[in-house]
């Protein structure tokens, strides 16, 4: 083989291997995967192509990609959190991936909507290096008993696997806690207006009962020496879609509560799947 033999081989090696690797349905409209996608195996090309990623946030605060007027009003409810990214704008294509997922129970979005986290939480942890700052610990929204009961596992807690696993340090994973609870249920935000969804927040989430004594371990087990120990502790808070962020900010305020009572300040960060 000569010099252009060889060129057009190595050029065209890597479309007859992903060539190969085809044959599947996509998981998103169902058509037969021709080429495949590194890292998303279970969607076709055109269905990967139209994901809406947020890789420059307009918003520094709430990490929405196009203009924010809620992080520039005057007023309202103080914010617990210090900013949020998401993965994609939540348009009517993820709208319905998150539907199918959330609401239909297709267990194939799970691996591909936390791959998704993952890649978000690498994001954030580029933004977030030049100032030095690391994670503690990986915190998901809590679901009510009754919504468990119906839809039978978190949706925010598979995501916080993605995004904890992505968050590694040292070796290993971001720990994942379980330190939140509902006190009640509550109507889906999704039919609420911004201020009803404010309101309906009030006083929902609650510390779980060993809420202090998990975090504690983890707080002692990643700073064993006097030179890492800091007066700030920094959590990752997961949930699927932020709108108007008033879960996420009344969770932000029960975990900083959990913070200071083990003798420091917190800090809360957050990762969505979602900014709509």
């Amino acid at each position: 083989m000569g010099m252009f033999g060889q060129f057009w081989s190595g050029v065209l090696k890597p479309i007859h291997q992903l060539l190969a690797k085809g044959g599947s349905n996509c998981l998103a409209c169902g058509k037969t995967i021709s080429i495949c996608v590194p890292g998303y195996s279970e969607l076709c090309l055109p269905c990967y192509s139209s994901i809406p990623w947020i890789t420059e946030p307009r918003c520094h605060i709430c990490g929405r990609h196009v203009g924010c007027p809620d992080c520039s009003r005057k007023g309202g409810v103080p914010r617990s959190f210090v900013m949020n990214r998401s993965s994609v704008a939540y348009n009517s294509t993820m709208r319905q991936w998150l539907a199918q997922y959330k609401y239909r129970g297709h267990e194939g979005y799970s691996l591909v909507l936390a791959r998704m986290m993952g890649r978000a939480m690498e994001q954030m942890k580029q933004e977030l290096k030049p100032q030095g700052i690391k994670l503690d610990g990986v915190v998901f929204v809590p679901l009510s008993e009754e919504r468990w009961r119906e839809r039978g596992f978190n949706q925010a807690e598979e995501l916080a696997k993605g995004a904890a696993l992505a968050g590694r340090r040292a070796g290993g994973r971001l720990p994942l806690l379980n330190l939140l609870m509902r006190s009640r249920h509550t109507d889906k935000q999704s039919f609420k207006s911004r201020s009803e969804r404010l309101i309906n927040m009030q006083g929902v989430f609650q510390t779980l009962p060993d809420a202090t004594e998990q975090l504690g371990r983890v707080i002692l087990g990643t700073r064993r020496t006097g030179l890492d120990h800091e007066a700030v502790i920094r959590l990752l808070l997961v949930d699927d879609v932020y709108t108007t962020g008033s879960t996420i900010n009344a969770c932000a305020a029960v975990l900083q509560n959990i913070c200071g009572q083990l003798g420091f300040s917190g800090e809360i960060y957050s990762l969505t799947w979602a900014r709509s």
